[in-house]
């Protein structure tokens, strides 16, 4: 099944997926504002097919007023709209958020690193992953019924996908704990002890790339990487901003929506996939070419 990699895609991945949706679309995402996404989602409702949507009500840095406008547009497309249920949006003293990104319909899902909005496709590094495979259709779509009916998401689902809360920081550590080297591709890189010790325990064999623009409490877990050898490389963020979420190894790699902090790996709702084969290839090459350009920057 194909990877799309962003910006180059743009939203067509998404909007084809739509298209061919029979019966039913079902929307995860932390935010939706896509023009191209938002017409399809219109479509599909005027042919009959039932689209629910479930976005995040508090996005980090937004203000009430823009989440209002994003409300009024999904539902000016005859969308169901939830915001996110509560139990993911407040946990103790920490801020979790829904910040999964997928879409799904009966037959077939993307998900991927990109939230649907105009910076998603025209200046992020993101990647898309859209499969027919129905255990995946299967877990994902009973992970949005769950979400929608404020219910816990079954323990099996977590053995499909790479699901927060749960099981996700354990499969991102299998992945960079794979022999040989890793690369890693990701907008935050912390604080998340056990995925930093384990990065730093693979050195030099380990490289990875983050946006400049990082914070001072992330610029203090790079120094912390590199003082184990590990090698990071800046990518200036413009004109390709670093938002991807990837972890490569020579045989299996990791997509999805989750950041290496303990927010999200522990207390938001995440989702991605472990992959194998073409796409696999596919990441490397892309980070290689990344790799250099951070270089040159």
């Amino acid at each position: 099944m194909p990877l799309y990699i962003e910006p180059h895609a743009g939203p067509a991945p998404i909007v084809q997926l739509i298209q061919s949706a029979r019966r039913e679309v079902s929307v995860g995402v932390y935010y939706l504002s896509d023009r191209p996404i938002l017409r399809a989602l219109k479509s599909a409702r005027e042919r009959g097919v039932d689209v629910r949507v479930i976005i995040e009500g508090k996005p980090y840095g937004m203000k009430p007023w823009q989440v209002k406008k994003e409300e009024r547009e999904i539902e000016a497309t005859g969308a169901t709209l939830h915001l996110a249920p509560y139990r993911f949006t407040s946990h103790g003293d920490h801020y979790a958020f829904y910040h999964a990104k997928y879409v799904c319909s009966g037959h077939e899902c993307e998900i991927g690193t990109a939230n649907f909005d105009w910076s998603a496709f025209h200046r992020n590094r993101e990647y898309l992953y859209v499969t027919k495979d129905p255990a995946v259709v299967k877990a994902a779509n009973t992970v949005f019924n769950a979400d929608w009916n404020n219910q816990r998401a079954p323990g099996w689902t977590h053995r499909v996908l790479v699901l927060s809360p749960g099981t996700s920081a354990a499969q991102i550590i299998g992945v960079i704990d794979q022999p040989g080297p890793i690369e890693i591709e990701s907008e935050e890189m912390g604080p998340y002890r056990p995925t930093l010790d384990a990065i730093a325990r693979k050195g030099h064999l380990a490289r990875v790339i983050l946006p400049a623009s990082i914070n001072a409490e992330d610029k203090r877990d790079v120094a912390f990487l590199r003082a184990h050898g590990v090698q990071v490389r800046l990518m200036p963020v413009k004109p390709i901003y670093i938002h991807a979420k990837t972890v490569i190894s020579s045989n299996e790699a990791f997509v999805g929506s989750e950041n290496f902090t303990q927010t999200s790996l522990e207390v938001s709702r995440e989702m991605g996939l472990l992959l194998n084969g073409k796409p696999v290839s596919e990441l490397q090459a892309q980070f290689n070419r990344d790799w250099a350009r951070a270089a040159h920057g």
